[in-house]
């Protein structure tokens, strides 16, 4: 990577801080993603598709839309199930540790800095 190359990774990490209102790889950018997954999954099953989870049984929720349509909506609330039960967690139990570590080893200072990266 040349010299500029870490100017463009400071750019569009300052454009996300700027987008989102929390810094990369924060307590807070961590949870906002947690919160934003569960939200998505919530989206998801409110739509109903956890319905066309019947096919791992191997039984058509519909059998009007076809196997393929069915199967992709079972893969999309599955993903979206998975990551509300796992990957959610451990993004909060990440944000939690990050947290503390700040509170331990110096306060509001960044936990990586610019020059790091």
């Amino acid at each position: 990577m040349g010299a500029g190359g870490g100017e463009t990774v400071n750019m569009k990490r300052d454009k996300f801080d700027r987008l989102t209102g929390a810094v990369f790889f924060s307590p807070k950018d961590f949870t906002r993603h947690a919160i934003l997954i569960v939200l998505l999954f919530a989206v998801v099953h409110l739509l109903g598709l956890r319905e066309y989870t019947a096919m791992i049984s191997g039984t058509m929720a519909s059998p009007n839309l076809g196997a393929e349509l069915c199967t992709l909506l079972a893969i999309i609330y599955m993903l979206f199930y998975f990551g509300a039960v796992v990957f959610a967690p451990i993004l909060l139990i990440a944000a939690g540790l990050l947290f503390a570590w700040g509170k331990v080893s110096g306060g509001s200072r960044r936990l990586l800095s610019s020059k790091e990266l």
